[in-house]
Order: structure tokens, then sequence, then C-alpha cells
């Protein structure tokens, strides 16, 4: 019996290292993949992986998923073709090794056989309150704190009934980021996990609350649906602004020392007339 124990115990082990294992590869995609993809629940921002070791070999998959930008940036045709099924926006480098993209094939191989057909896309019939539209801006502002401490979001962007002076202009204007996207659900996606190499890292660990989220989708689907261009840039206008006020700074200077030379000039007149 005892020579039994040893061999028992290291089965056992093994079998709670791979559940383990497997926890964590679900946890990784339901934290980092999720927002963008599902696995037989439809397009989301890029596409449904569910039967995605079927339409490419494994191998590529392993490199594009270790390093998108390598296979983006090499013209490959079927790279060309997500990025465009994805509007254009890239799934950015998270760090992944090798090991790590196969294990997240082999979960996604695993759902794919337990997933029905794909989804059909949600209806976004629900109309959204102008109470939520103006808590997402208020959000989007800063005039409502985040609960989890996420910055505001016109500290890095703007959108047009914002202006050019009201947000930031280190991430691009969100007037039209849903239509950018692919929709409600795109938007709702990415909000959650924000998928850009600038914003991921600082949202890791300060995640919108799902109120929060949907008060900003409310506020961004408004701005998109407005029709307006996106906000002006602040460069014109800061160098018209900044030529009006030098100029009228020069005038009110020559205005209050018109008389600047009165006290010196006039006694040296008066004195070479002695």
């Amino acid at each position: 019996m005892r020579l039994l124990t040893l061999p028992l115990a290291l089965v056992l082990l093994l079998g709670f290292s791979s559940a383990a294992h497997a926890q964590d590869v679900e946890q990784y995609f339901q934290q980092n993949c999720s927002a963008c993809h599902s696995i037989g629940g439809g397009k989301i921002v890029g596409p449904d992986l569910k039967g995605v070791l079927e339409r490419q070999d494994r191998q590529w998959l392993v490199d594009f998923i270790v390093d998108p930008n390598s296979k983006l940036d090499s013209g490959d045709p079927y790279a060309q073709e997500l990025l465009a099924a994805a509007n254009n926006v890239r799934m950015i480098k998270l760090g992944v090794d090798p090991v790590l993209a196969n294990a997240l094939l082999d979960y996604i191989g695993t759902k794919s056989k337990e997933a029905g057909a794909a989804a059909a896309p949600v209806e976004e019939e629900t109309s959204f309150t102008a109470e939520q539209v103006s808590a997402g801006r208020d959000y989007f502002t800063g005039a409502r704190s985040f609960r989890n401490g996420a910055p505001s979001c016109n500290s890095c962007h703007t959108t047009a009934s914002i202006g050019s002076w009201g947000g930031g202009h280190l991430g691009p204007d969100l007037t039209a980021a849903m239509t950018r996207l692919g929709g409600r659900r795109a938007l709702t996606g990415w909000l959650g996990i924000p998928g850009s190499a600038t914003m991921s890292p600082v949202f890791r660990d300060h995640k919108l609350m799902p109120d929060e989220i949907d008060a900003l989708v409310a506020f961004l689907e408004a701005e998109n649906n407005s029709g307006a261009a996106d906000a002006p840039s602040s460069t014109a206008n800061f160098l018209g602004v900044g030529i009006i006020a030098a100029i009228a700074l020069l005038a009110l200077f020559g205005f209050l020392w018109k008389d600047r030379y009165t006290a010196t000039r006039i006694p040296m007149v008066e004195k070479s007339k002695r």
C-alpha cells in the first residue's frame, strides 16, 4: 500500500496542477482577450475565435498572438484581412510568450468544441436615458470620478461637443469612436478592457464599473449620432488666440506707457534751454 501512495500522490498533484493551469489560462483570456473576442458569441471588436485553429495554421496564430505587429507590418494577407474586419483597430502586444500562446489556443480549441453556433450580434434597440448620457459626460470630463480611481477620459481625449480646449490630444478624438470600433457592443467591450498600449497598463488596476461603462457608452453614442465632425485641432486655435493676445498686450502696454519718457526727456529739454 505504501508503494502506491507516492505514485497516487503524484497523479493527484499533476491533476490539480493541470486544473490550476487551465483555470489560469481561462482567467487570462477573460481579463485580456474577452473584451475584443468571443468564442462562439460572434464578432466584438476582433473576430469570433471559435474554430480559429481550423482557419489558420497554429504556428501562424502563435506568432500573431506573441507579436501582432510583426504580421501586420509584414503585409501578410490574412493579417490585413483581420485588420480590415476589425475596422483597422490593431491588436496590441500583450507580452505573451509562445508557451502561453499555445495554452490559449488549446483553451480556445476546447471552448470551440463546447460552443454552439455563433450567436447573432446583440440587437442595440434599448435607448439610453438622458441621465446616463449626462453621467457619461461627467465621467468623461472628470466632473464625476470613477470609483476605482481611473483617470478621466478628457485627460487624453476629446469629442466634438467638448471641443479642442476641453480635452486632451494624447489620444484620438472619440466623437466617432462607436463607428470606428463597430457598434455599441464593441465599444462596451473595449471600455471593459481597453486594448491599447497606452490605456491597458493604466486601466488594468483601475477597471471601470459596468454602470460607468454604460454611461460612457451612452455619452459616446450621443456624440457619434450627433453627426458633428471631430473637434477642430487646438493648434490653429492656439496660434490665433496667441496672436490676438499678443497684439492686445502690446496695445495695452503702449497705452499704459505712452508717457514713459516724460520724466527724463522734458527735464533734459528744459535744461538745454538755460
